[in-house]
């Protein structure tokens, strides 16, 4: 009996690891679909390392070590003005250029930072796997490389055009455009257009301009032995991707698994001031909050001015997620919060609806608790989710830009009183929870499943080790009509020579004499 009961320890001893996690995005949306990972990994004897801005500090977990960098990249985003050039109508090309610039930022501050040189120079600290963010450049993705060890990527929600590209997965402009354009699926031919010079555009980028500067950051830090960032890239073991049923389908390669409601918890009790709030609120309660990016302090005083006159007109209670600690002209039926466990007051049966900025993780929220909404987008993949949300009649979508006080109340009482924005949502919710199993022991069981196997070179798509011009059938196509071209002129040549031979050679030209 004993026996028996010691081979269960030793196996788990066994197939322990030790995690390095590198998750540098320095925003709570995104951070919070990476903590359950490494907290479930924690918790099932593995060691991790976690290199984040947002750290759990959970002293219940043993095997868990957080190296905070809130202090080091927490303002880059702001200090650079990425929202403004993310909010603004900007063209696609210059939004991501900034994203880029940004993230180029981060990973110097991060790669000098003497805790994280600690980390990648020490030869005592023995991994086995490193997690990562693939959140546009791949520069981080040079320490794995440095490790000598296998890496897999995830993000907090789908990916973005370079990844497909590493992992070899089908990305026709086509079908499919980049997660910051709406544009996916059924295509117009505008948008397809589009898609394909944005395609054409951000190969080019990608290639001759942020590869070779990510490959200059990584080797100033890490060595210049290492091998081109591209390649790097290019050996991702997996792609965990955040990429619910409002994307659209694609056949993906073994190496990218979908994952959906990764950070969803089971409802816990509201603090006592909130919940006497909510129960109080006989009619109903909007809930409205743009989520960790888009702060509502930081909107245009015309904006506030239209949503607070929008929301005294009508008879429910309003409670707002506000950054600051006063709302001047607040209507009489909002009460502001900083902070609002989100998760929480959606499960609440007083809330109506939820006016949100359609963020993904918001948008896994409201249909895990059943509450249709109200979207309003600002940045990234919020145009395509509110999109796909309307085509389900989940919701109603406004646009920031050119709102009215009458566009909001309409569009609110709309989702309130017609209950089919209700019924879908609680359809899209039974689709959506309807898994083999929960997203989180997926994610655990294929990053266990890299370990195991020091790698994924088995599952590998041969796609990912072509070039674009053999993937596109360029040399093909090119002998294909140089060889075309070369029976077109034989022939040509063959007729005009029989042509010749049959009328006894080509007429001489008569030369015309000129009259005296």
């Amino acid at each position: 009996m004993k026996a028996l009961l010691i081979f269960p320890l030793l196996w788990t001893v066994i197939d322990c690891a030790n995690i390095l996690a590198i998750f540098h995005m320095p925003s709570y949306s995104h951070q919070v679909v990476f903590q359950p990972i490494w907290r479930e990994l924690s918790l099932r004897g593995h060691q991790v390392t976690v290199i984040t801005s947002h750290p759990l500090n959970d002293p219940t977990l043993k095997n868990l070590t957080e190296i905070d960098v809130s202090a080091l990249n927490l303002d880059i985003p702001k200090k650079m003005r990425l929202m403004h050039y993310i909010e603004k109508d900007q063209p696609i090309h210059v939004k991501v250029q900034k994203v880029v610039e940004v993230n180029y930022e981060i990973a110097e501050v991060l790669l000098s930072d003497k805790r994280v040189i600690g980390v990648y120079n020490n030869s005592a600290s023995k991994f086995d796997l490193v997690l990562v963010q693939p959140y546009m450049p791949p520069t981080l993705f040079a320490i794995a490389a440095k490790l000598k060890l296998p890496f897999v990527g995830i993000s907090s929600f789908g990916a973005f055009f370079p990844s497909y590209y590493a992992m070899g997965n089908p990305h026709p402009p086509s079908l499919y455009s980049d997660i910051y354009l709406p544009y996916h699926g059924r295509m117009t031919f505008s948008e397809r257009l589009r898609s394909t010079l944005f395609y054409l555009w951000h190969r080019y980028y990608w290639t001759f301009h942020a590869l070779p500067k990510c490959d200059q950051i990584a080797k100033k830090y890490l060595g210049h032995d290492l091998p081109y960032i591209g390649d790097i890239e290019r050996n991702m073991s997996l792609l965990l991707l955040s990429n619910p049923i409002l994307y659209e389908r694609r056949p993906n390669v073994p190496t990218i698994i979908d994952l959906e409601m990764l950070h969803v918890k089971p409802v816990k009790p509201l603090p006592a001031d909130l919940k006497q709030f909510l129960d109080n609120a006989k009619q109903g309660v909007i809930y409205f909050s743009l989520g960790s990016n888009v702060l509502s302090a930081g909107l245009t005083e015309n904006l506030r001015k239209v949503l607070m006159e929008a929301f005294s007109e009508l008879p429910y209670q309003v409670l707002w997620k506000f950054e600051d600690d006063k709302l001047p002209g607040k209507p009489k039926n909002v009460e502001i919060r900083k902070w609002i466990p989100q998760q929480d007051v959606l499960a609440h049966p007083n809330v109506k609806v939820f006016f949100t900025q359609t963020g993904l993780q918001s948008t896994e929220e409201a249909i895990s608790r059943g509450v249709p909404m109200v979207g309003m987008p600002f940045i990234s993949d919020q145009a395509w989710n509110i999109r796909r949300l309307v085509e389900e009649g989940a919701a109603v979508r406004l646009d920031h830009t050119t709102l009215t006080k009458e566009e909001v109340k309409n569009a609110l009482l709309q989702v309130i009183k017609n209950p089919k924005y209700k019924e879908n949502v609680l359809r899209l919710q039974k689709i959506w929870s309807d898994q083999p199993m929960k997203a989180l022991d997926r994610a655990v069981w294929w990053i266990e499943y890299v370990i195991r196997h020091k790698g994924t070179r088995h599952l590998r798509s041969p796609t990912a080790d072509v070039t674009w011009f053999e993937y596109l059938l360029v040399d093909v196509i090119l002998v294909l009509l140089s060889a075309i071209s070369l029976v077109i002129f034989a022939l040509y040549r063959t007729v005009k020579f029989i042509f010749s031979k049959m009328t006894g050679g080509e007429p001489k030209k008569v030369k015309k004499s000129k009259r005296s």
